[in-house]
């Protein structure tokens, strides 16, 4: 009777933690939690409208021009907070600056999508 008894509570411990691991997973995952910042950032592109290839293609270009710190935040930043980007980028050091005006130059060889009528 007293083995009976404290199986329950031997494995009920154990299948919370399992249980509770796992909803973690989950839940990170919803929150794009095992996307990286490049992935995290063309993503929010394409919701935006532009093309896979064209997205890949300008955030390949931030990733190339802006110092690493600078590009992880810029993906928190633009792709979790929702900034609008002018006003991020407007919030950041000179220098920052200049590592986005690099990148911009790059960035004019990925062929955006036309968004007027020709």
């Amino acid at each position: 009777m007293l083995r009976s008894a404290l199986i329950p509570v031997r494995e009920t411990p154990m299948r919370t933690i399992t249980l509770a691991g796992l909803a973690f997973a989950a839940a990170l995952t919803g929150c794009g939690g095992s996307k990286d910042s490049h992935d995290q950032l063309v993503d929010t592109c394409i919701a935006e409208g532009e093309a896979p290839e064209t997205c890949a293609c300008i955030v390949d270009a931030m990733e190339a021009k802006l110092s690493p710190d600078l590009f992880k935040r810029s993906a928190v930043a633009i792709s979790r907070e929702k900034r609008p980007v002018g006003e991020y980028i407007l919030s950041l050091s000179d220098d920052e600056k200049m590592q986005f005006f690099d990148a911009e130059q790059e960035m004019e060889t990925c062929e955006l999508s036309v968004t007027e009528d020709e």
